[in-house]
């Protein structure tokens, strides 16, 4: 391991978050006396995505000249060895570097495995390239892609889909990361960036960004912490709290002397709109709920003794 390497994949920017992720564990992996030969397979395990998907990002960095690859094989035969890493930081990237041909003057690719720099024969490298997709899901663990994998808590939404990249959950991560103060240091920066998924179940059980996350982020991390916080599934209670109060509130009806007041709620009101929200799917604290409110809930068939369950209200 490197510090002054992972230092640097840090105060990268203008990447996506997966592929910051990447830049991170391959520097992580960097000997300051040997240079950088990890794994296709341990950077993807490290990363926890596929050998694709990780191929896509080295090629992001690439194309961002923050890496140089040069893949090896033994002399005298086709086997490859670890495909050496160049980080832009290193003497020996911009010393070995060599400047891209324009499009009309690159070399044919190899028919066989398109290495794009003119050498033949190399069948055999086609079969092991890293761009090679993997056929067996069952013989890798899944990557985790939804808040329930993530092992988000009971306050966090159970039934949260699997979130892509995006443009509004890398914006909405960069608003998180951005509300974020002294309380997140920079080395669980680069690990939290991990856990986005969480943000996307945050943004999919109805929490306001402005008014339900950003303002808990910006709370929990205003000093500075003694253990660092790794996953954004820490702010998901503290989250769930705050719009559930939020909510509560809007519900409650104004008073007679208030501007506004509308027409008097009846109890019947009150238990629909206590009955949408225990359906919606959104955390609602077992103390919002009363024994009396339970016992009607259910007389009048608005809820399921599961869906009360499901929310440890008994």
């Amino acid at each position: 391991m490197s510090h002054r390497a992972t230092n640097w994949a840090i105060q990268q920017r203008g990447l996506a978050p997966a592929t910051k992720l990447v830049l991170w564990h391959l520097c992580d992996r960097h000997n300051p006396d040997y240079g950088c030969f990890p794994s296709q397979d341990q950077l993807a395990a490290d990363a926890e995505i596929s050998r694709a998907s990780l191929n896509v990002h080295l090629d992001k960095l690439e194309q961002a000249g923050l890496i140089r690859r040069e893949r090896r094989h033994s002399e005298g035969a086709h086997r490859r060895q670890s495909t050496r890493y160049f980080l832009a930081f290193e003497p020996e990237f911009s010393a070995q570097a060599e400047l891209p041909l324009a499009a009309e003057n690159r070399p044919d690719p190899c028919p066989e495995c398109r290495h794009g720099n003119g050498q033949k024969p190399c069948p055999d490298f086609a079969k092991s390239h890293v761009q090679n997709l993997d056929n067996n899901p069952v013989s890798k663990e899944p990557v985790i892609t939804t808040a329930r994998d993530a092992g988000a808590t009971r306050e966090g939404p159970a039934d949260a889909s699997t979130y892509d990249e995006g443009p509004d959950l890398d914006a909405a991560e960069a608003a998180c990361l951005a509300a974020c103060g002294e309380g997140m240091a920079p080395a669980a920066r680069a690990a939290i960036i991990a856990t986005t998924a969480t943000i996307g179940a945050w943004l999919a059980a109805s929490y306001d960004l402005e008014l339900d996350v950003l303002p808990v982020i910006a709370e929990r991390t205003a000093k500075p912490r003694g253990s660092p916080i790794r996953t954004w599934d820490y702010f998901s209670q503290a989250i769930a709290a705050r719009h559930a109060k939020r909510i509560a509130q809007a519900a409650r009806p104004k008073g007679a002397g208030e501007a506004g007041a509308g027409p008097a709620v009846t109890p019947e009101d009150r238990l629909a709109r206590l009955a949408a929200w225990l359906n919606s799917g959104a955390y609602v604290p077992p103390s919002a709920v009363t024994n009396t409110q339970r016992d009607a809930l259910l007389r009048a068939g608005l809820v399921t003794e599961a869906a009360l369950r499901a929310h440890q209200i008994y």
